[in-house]
């Protein structure tokens, strides 16, 4: 794991090793830490080890209120509850700064939340999530409609999922269309551009036709570019087979991540636009396709262009679908000043008699 010290919690499960990531920064005031952090373990196993890794100058101190208390432990990163686990359980956890104290370098930081969600393991799912826009390349105004489907996959001996909930993150880049929700099953809210879906119960797949349930809903697109939104299954009661919920893991089939275009309708002569793609890729290779003809565009997370046409790109972790990426559409602008031309023409002296 490569990590910035300044950047925000990071929370992450390797070959079933969970750890909790915690950046302190003395060069400036330490970040906020992230609450909300989750854990999961199997209800009436014992509970899990909780590690912490500290990039800079610091250790943890364990407890189990938000402020206040005696602590748990101290000075140490890492933490094992006793007993096991009946429900969902709650710790705090701090960074506390081992270098002298100063007025950017604080010696305690605000306690961060750890949630034990406690499963029922002995009944296990296998739940997908497929998402969809109906369609990939839009103008400004034009309203599009997202369908989330969720569905129970075959798995002998599988069980009914129950508190089954999906987060949607909306792209601040389009508007939600309000009173747009049409859920099969559940109910959806929408607040800080997220959408909560509360599903509620799936059944078991028992045969070819799984139990499925979808929503659906409008966004308005206010902005030219790619805009992207990603939809996962954040909760179920039960574990999954092949997921894990709210982890926000590309790969695994309860998340899925879809995008739509609209044109830049801005390119005048001599102008240039930037373009990129998100900075976690690497290896960015662009292309441009016009007229049919695709050709090398540049390379990098950012490149400057200037001529019109379709702008794919590939990167070493990101795999795009059959259909591909969606393409940042370059096209002549509406409003552009005249383009200057020269006019030749000749004065002839006459001379009046």
């Amino acid at each position: 794991i490569t990590l910035t010290v300044g950047t925000p919690n990071v929370l992450t499960v390797d070959a079933g090793i969970k750890k909790l990531v915690i950046n302190p920064n003395c060069v400036q005031s330490p970040p906020a830490l992230v609450a909300g952090q989750i854990l999961d373990a199997c209800k009436g196993s014992p509970y899990p080890t909780i590690n912490a890794v500290v990039v800079g100058t610091g250790t943890v101190d364990w407890y189990k209120q938000p402020t206040g208390g005696t602590a748990l432990a101290t000075g140490t990163l890492s933490y094992l509850p006793m007993g096991n686990v009946v429900a969902n359980d709650t710790f705090y956890l701090a960074v506390r700064s081992t270098l002298p104290s100063s007025a950017n370098c604080p010696l305690i930081s605000a306690r961060t939340q750890i949630i034990i969600v406690a499963k029922n393991c002995d009944k296990i799912v296998d739940l997908a999530l497929k998402k969809a826009i109906n369609t990939k390349i839009a103008k400004i105004g034009d309203e599009l409609i997202y369908t989330i489907k969720v569905f129970s996959q075959p798995l002998t001996g599988s069980a009914a999922a129950t508190g089954v909930e999906v987060t949607d993150s909306i792209a601040t880049s389009v508007q939600f269309v309000t009173g747009s929700f049409a859920a099969s099953r559940g109910s959806a809210t929408f607040v800080g551009n997220v959408i909560r879906w509360n599903i509620g119960s799936i059944a078991a797949n028992a045969g070819a036709n799984g139990d499925t349930v979808t929503l659906t809903y409008k966004v308005k697109a206010i902005a030219q570019g790619v805009h992207f939104n990603t939809a996962e299954i954040s909760q179920t009661n039960e574990k999954d087979v092949d997921s894990t919920p709210n982890n926000g893991k590309d790969g695994e089939d309860d998340l899925d991540r879809q995008c739509f275009s609209v044109p830049f309708n801005t390119l005048c002569g001599g102008d240039k636009i930037r373009i990129s793609a998100p900075s976690n890729l690497t290896n960015v290779v662009w292309s441009k396709t016009v007229n049919g003809q695709t050709t090398a565009a540049g390379s990098g997370n950012e490149i400057l262009v200037s001529e019109v046409g379709s702008y794919t790109f590939t990167a070493t972790n990101k795999t795009c679908p059959a259909g591909g990426c969606c393409p940042v559409i370059i096209e002549p602008g509406t409003n552009c000043c005249p383009v200057a031309i020269c006019v030749p023409f000749t004065v002839k002296k006459i001379k009046r008699k």
